[in-house]
């Protein structure tokens, strides 16, 4: 949603400085009116017509397609490990500090911009023409964002010496104000926007790349190099390592590290074997990535480069491994049992 911010477009900056224009005035009325502190005011309307641009600005890129739609399925670990996530979060810190700083409601503030962030995804899916696109992930990060800038706000007042506690007519009021935005969004988001299972990826952190550099080992050996390490995560909540090295490539469940994938093709003939040495390593294997699982079906030579391939069954699941006659796994993929059609 922020990146359009980003990539320049020169649109951008007369639109945020219109709004400006446009809102700074009446901000400064209502400081004198109300006797509110001007500055903070003042900040806080620049804080707006920035998210306003930054969410509603076409972004360049066309249409969006002709059904409102409404991305679902990433979670706040996944939002936070992308760039785009954490910019999310930092475009409502501003909202949430000024705000407070401003007006001393910090209850009325929280619901004011829980509502302004659904408003801005329920608007950006109704309107695809502009090129953006509604996503809960930009949902969440916003709303983050909101409670930290609000949470700061309020130190800002302590520290200033200035009335925080909240009264009973903004209890009421935050309620009231979240339901009336609520009338519009919740149905249009129920029975006009289509939800969309979606995936994406993120770079890896330390911790997850340490992970992949210890399996990389357990599977192909001491001084194994790891060359990238992906974390990804689909519409359906699955995260996943997708981890490539100089030949090969695998992938892992996250956090758990079970393996989930592996394709490793020979370089060249397979080495000289035996079908017992394939069964030896595939016990190995079993014994180390499918703990409990029963003796496998053989099916010889049917596998990748002619190994021999063998299946474990599982609950609801069927694991196969590709494994040549000198012992070395090729090729393993997991399949929902209806999914797998043994050859």
């Amino acid at each position: 949603m922020i990146s359009a911010v980003l990539n320049g477009s020169p649109g951008l900056v007369p639109t945020f400085l219109a709004l400006a224009l446009l809102l700074g005035p009446a901000a400064l009325l209502l400081a004198r009116r109300r006797e509110l502190p001007r500055w903070s005011l003042l900040l806080l309307t620049l804080a707006l017509a920035g998210e306003l641009t930054a969410t509603l600005f076409p972004s360049g890129q066309g249409g969006g397609g002709p059904h409102a739609i409404c991305a679902l399925g990433t979670d706040l670990d996944f939002t936070l490990a992308r760039e785009e996530g954490r910019l999310n979060v930092l475009m409502y810190v501003p909202l949430g500090l000024f705000a407070v700083l401003a007006l001393g409601r910090p209850v009325l503030v929280t619901a004011a911009l829980l509502g302004l962030t659904a408003a801005t995804e329920t608007a950006q899916a109704l309107l695809p023409g502009i090129g953006r696109a509604c996503d809960a992930s930009d949902l969440q990060a916003n709303s983050l964002g909101a409670l930290l800038g609000v949470a700061l706000g309020c130190l800002g007042r302590l520290l200033l010496r200035r009335r925080l506690r909240p009264r009973r007519r903004e209890l009421i009021a935050a309620p009231v104000l979240l339901a009336a935005l609520a009338v519009p969004v919740v149905p249009l988001q129920l029975f006009v926007i289509d939800p969309a299972p979606v995936s994406g990826t993120a770079d890896a952190t330390a911790e997850q790349r340490e992970l992949a550099a210890k399996d990389a080992e357990l599977l192909f050996g001491p001084g194994t190099r790891v060359l990238r390490t992906q974390y990804s995560q689909d519409g359906y909540g699955h995260n996943r390592l997708a981890v490539t090295l100089e030949r090969s490539s695998f992938e892992l469940d996250w956090p758990t590290g079970r393996l989930v994938g592996l394709n490793s093709p020979l370089p060249g003939p397979a080495a000289p074997g035996s079908l017992q040495q394939a069964r030896t390593a595939a016990d190995r294997f079993a014994d180390r990535w499918l703990p409990g699982a029963p003796a496998p079906v053989l099916a010889e030579g049917v596998g990748q480069d002619g190994s021999h391939r063998f299946s474990w069954t599982v609950g609801g699941a069927v694991s196969i491994a590709d494994i040549t006659a000198d012992g070395r796994v090729v090729q393993f993929q997991q399949y929902r049992s209806q999914q797998y059609q043994p050859r």
